[in-house]
């Protein structure tokens, strides 16, 4: 008789808070351009130029983080450096091998910024969520 005797260990799911989501997607590129607008504007600009790439790629890998483990700011933070980074690098090839060098140097520079805002993006993220989740949510189910 064969059966089945290894004990199966069962994920911890945890149900994401829509309202602190919210709040805290928005608030975190707002908050760091608040912390930093006297440097030349530019943390202003890169919510405009890095919001929808921070909403594209942001908000699917932040819910299904979010949804199998608790908010730690830091692994948010490499986890957004992450998920930047890797498309920017991927993309970063392909303009080499496809528009030269030139588009590389000009889409570098975007890319630079890119890889300082992401995890700070994140790492605000992460805190606002940690502090504004309601304990009902901070369980795993």
């Amino acid at each position: 008789m064969t059966e089945i005797t290894a004990i199966i260990k069962i994920r911890e799911t945890y149900v994401i808070d829509p309202v602190a989501f919210f709040f805290a997607l928005v608030a975190a590129p707002l908050a760091v351009a608040a912390g930093g607008f006297w440097a030349l504007g530019i943390p202003i600009f890169a919510v405009v130029f890095g919001g929808p790439i921070y909403l594209a790629i942001g908000v699917p890998v932040l819910l299904w983080y979010l949804g199998r483990r608790p908010p730690e700011p830091w692994r948010i933070a490499g986890l957004a450096l992450a998920s930047y980074g890797v498309p920017a690098a991927a993309f970063m090839l392909y303009q080499l091998v496809t528009a030269g060098e030139r588009a590389v140097q000009e889409f570098s520079l975007f890319a630079g910024f890119g890889l300082i805002f992401a995890p700070l993006w994140g790492g605000v993220f992460g805190m606002f969520y940690r502090n504004f989740r309601r304990d009902i949510y901070a369980r795993p189910i």
